[in-house]
């Protein structure tokens, strides 16, 4: 049966379908230099996989790759009820290891993303660590030797520092000249810098 407007919305509640999934918010370390390692939030393309079958089935969306002047552009149709087929596409970048298959994996998450797929991990941001130039290491000084680790520890304090950001750039506009407010806002500022931008 062809995906409901409901079954739609559904996609754009991440968090409620990792919930019912059992899927966790997987981090890794984008770059180490000079002492810090910056931290940040991806998907995996098979939890992308796993949700679309969950909310539209596995014979209601479909995906294919098409390469455009080199670049390799993903395209995830889903079929609805109301329209039939309505497809959504992105284009992906290369990888390091593995070139074209993570250029393919990047686009067809970054497709995922025009439906609402993860959309909400961009708005964690980044976590900062101190790097030993072997691991990430906590402010307590455990070392985060694997992915797992890393996707725990950076779970356990990304959601109350995203509410933090979040507070910090909604209200920072409104602290105009009050000396007092300025100062406690410089402070949060600082406590946001230490962790996550």
């Amino acid at each position: 049966m062809p995906v409901s407007k409901e079954d739609l919305r559904k996609l754009q509640n991440s968090d409620l379908l990792r919930k019912e999934l059992n899927l966790i918010i997987r981090w890794r370390i984008l770059t180490a230099k000079g002492g810090k390692a910056r931290i940040v939030a991806y998907q995996d393309s098979r939890d992308v996989q796993r949700i679309l079958d969950h909310v539209c089935g596995p014979e209601n969306w479909s995906n294919e790759p098409r390469n455009l002047d080199g670049k390799i552009y993903m395209t995830i149709g889903i079929n609805t009820q109301d329209e039939g087929w309505v497809y959504k596409n992105d284009v992906g970048t290369e990888t390091a290891i593995e070139a074209v298959k993570g250029e393919a994996s990047d686009a067809f998450k970054r497709a995922a993303v025009m439906w609402g797929i993860f959309r909400d991990i961009y708005e964690l941001g980044y976590i900062v660590l101190d790097y030993n130039g072997k691991y990430p290491v906590t402010p307590d000084g455990v070392e985060l030797k694997t992915p797992e680790a890393i996707s725990v520890y950076c779970n356990g304090i990304s959601e109350p520092m995203s509410h933090l950001r979040k507070l910090y750039f909604s209200m920072k506009s409104k602290v105009d000249n009050n000396q007092e407010l300025l100062k406690i806002f410089e402070q949060l500022k600082a406590i946001i810098n230490e962790s996550t931008i």
